[in-house]
């Protein structure tokens, strides 16, 4: 729900800017690069805090899907959220797709254009993008669309009528979409028709050029910049272009209040911090007999590794890893909405929970983000994010529902068989007795709403719990490592706590933590693209892994989540943003 006059102070500004413009297939388009570029910047002067701090320019499929998925994880429930894409975009049967620069497919070694049919495998699907956003419950979410170029579809042959033209008579431009209360869509023009690009000597598209003059204008609503800025591009047009908004605010919003001055200084140096997931070796609270201090600096990749898919040989966006006594791998595949479970020195793994794909019944799973292996009960607990509830999972045909009704980031088991439950609505953790008939969870950590102070948290996901059952949270959106002794009433920072960044006290999106038996403490720097260790009462942390900047080679990592030890002290990583889970060989003196 929208409300009179936004402040930034009171809530965060996130924003995702794409810029796709050098398409392998058809017309190339001179003018979104820079039209990306130059919204970028208007943003972060008006407070936005830009995804990985950059526009996203001439994106392939994987990376396109990869960069949405990792920035919806980052969206935090009561976020403004503004999401721009200037490219080519298409509406087919009954959706709205936006193109990656790939824009096509091999068959018999050549490249052909994308049909119809290849769309739902080989573009983003607007609509659908749009939903996940809404469900991550932001404060509004503003949708700006300017990709409503003349773009052509390949016909398939079955089709192809009498005179064998190449092309099919298709609609152009996007089709009317549906938005929840608080939120709005714009498109550069009315559904059914097509955008000005300008031309080459041009810097920007018809309706980002006056997109860009309307956004700073002080104290005046949203509603009211895009209503000038339709003004312009219908004036400059000839009447030929007509911007289409999507209305469902019900109240305004100023992004840009005179009283607040320029934004930038303050907090354009910040980045998103990507809510990801980490696990902890058996996922017993013990503290990991750490036997080493080294390990190598080159990774082996043990699960996934095959780009993102859902064969058995590859995973998507995954988060959780967890180790039986077998030595059997379990991987929380959260972009399949699946848990596999790999064998060492295998090349594929096998699904062990979400066969049935994503949805809301017993037996699917919506965006899993951590799982346990509980050996008493031979069966998997599994945080079940997006359905919202923890479930018990013996197999395809029997499940139990252990809590409901609870947004469940992370979970873990304490050597008593309690299990911890870290909740990113709520910005607590709870611990829940569930061999009792009457589950009612109690605080451990947080609990007095979203903030900073030592006796908050904000949006927690990993947890670790030590033998004395202190509680160790990575309070993400805080860029720290929190320690909760048992009845504590507040917390002690034990990783980070000044500020998000790349310095060596510093973290940015911390997530996956290993505590050590000397009070060491491990932590998944996501977004530094690191792990580092924090020995107790240090002032900075070391890297042990990464460090080399966001890559999939050996050394390098892409904003990795999970941590786990096995028994040599080897460590493993979940490479997230690689699809991979990547193994560091211990090096003990």
């Amino acid at each position: 729900m929208a409300y009179a006059r936004h402040r930034s102070s009171s809530r965060r500004k996130l924003a995702l800017v794409i810029g796709n413009g050098d398409y392998v297939m058809g017309r190339p388009l001179f003018n979104t690069r820079n039209d990306a570029k130059q919204m970028a910047n208007v943003l972060i002067d008006l407070g936005f805090l830009i995804y990985e701090n950059e526009p996203k320019l001439d994106l392939t499929y994987e990376q396109f899907s990869i960069t949405i998925a990792n920035f919806l994880c980052s969206v935090k429930r009561n976020d403004l959220v503004l999401f721009y894409f200037a490219g080519h975009g298409i509406q087919c049967e009954d959706h709205n797709y936006l193109i990656p620069i790939d824009n096509f497919k091999e068959e018999n070694h050549d490249l052909i254009e994308l049909s119809g049919t290849d769309l739902k495998r080989r573009a983003i699907n607007a609509q659908r993008f749009l939903n996940d956003l809404d469900d991550r419950d932001p404060f509004t979410v503003l949708f700006f669309l300017d990709c409503c170029r003349t773009y052509h579809l390949r016909q398939e042959e079955s089709e192809r009528n009498s005179s064998r033209n190449a092309f099919s008579t298709q609609i152009h431009g996007l089709k009317p979409m549906s938005v929840k209360a608080g939120s709005l869509i714009a498109f550069a023009c009315a559904p059914g028709t097509t955008a000005d690009d300008g031309n080459q000597r041009e810097k920007n598209g018809l309706f980002t050029k006056h997109l860009l003059k309307h956004l700073p204008t002080s104290n005046e609503s949203i509603f009211g910049v895009l209503t000038n800025v339709s003004k312009g591009v219908v004036e400059e047009s000839n009447k030929q272009q007509i911007p289409h908004l999507t209305v469902a605010m019900t109240e305004n919003i100023f992004l840009f209040d005179q009283r607040q001055g320029n934004l930038s200084t303050s907090i354009n140096h910040l980045s998103i911090s990507v809510e990801k997931k980490s696990s902890l070796n058996n996922k017993t609270s013990t503290t990991s007999q750490i036997k080493c201090n080294q390990w190598r600096r080159q990774g082996i990749t043990i699960a996934g590794g095959n780009g993102s898919g859902d064969w058995l040989n590859q995973l998507s966006i995954p988060f959780g890893i967890f180790f039986n006594k077998y030595s059997q791998i379990f991987v929380a595949d959260r972009g399949n909405h699946r848990i596999m479970k790999w064998e060492l020195n295998h090349n594929q793994g096998k699904v062990v929970a979400g066969e049935n794909g994503k949805g809301r019944w017993i037996n699917q799973l919506n965006y899993p983000t951590d799982m346990i292996v509980d050996e008493e009960y031979n069966s998997l607990i599994i945080s079940d994010h997006r359905n919202r509830r923890v479930i018990r999972w013996w197999n395809e045909d029997q499940q139990e529902i252990l809590i409901d009704n609870i947004s469940c980031s992370r979970i873990v088991m304490d050597k008593f068989g309690f299990l911890y439950v870290s909740d990113d609505e709520k910005h607590e953790v709870r611990r829940w007795e569930i061999k009792a008939k009457r589950r009612e969870g109690k605080l451990v950590a947080g609990g007095n709403g979203q903030g900073y102070r030592l006796n908050q948290l904000n949006n927690p996901n990993y947890v670790f719990v030590d033998d004395e059952q202190s509680v160790y949270v990575s309070d993400c959106g805080n860029d720290r490592v929190m320690k909760w002794r048992k009845d504590a009433a507040q917390g002690t920072v034990v990783a980070g706590g000044n500020g998000c960044g790349r310095k060596l006290n510093q973290l940015n999106g911390s997530q996956g933590i290993i505590v050590g038996e000397f009070g060491q403490v491990f932590v998944a720097d996501s977004n530094n693209h690191r792990v580092t260790c924090w020995s107790e009462g240090a002032e900075e942390g070391e890297i042990i892994i990464g460090g080399n900047g966001r890559g999939d080679e050996p050394n390098q990592l892409w904003s990795p989540n999970g941590l786990s030890l096995d028994s040599e002290g080897n460590l493993y990583v979940v490479d997230s943003g690689n699809h991979r889970v990547q193994r560091f060989d211990a090096i003990c003196e």
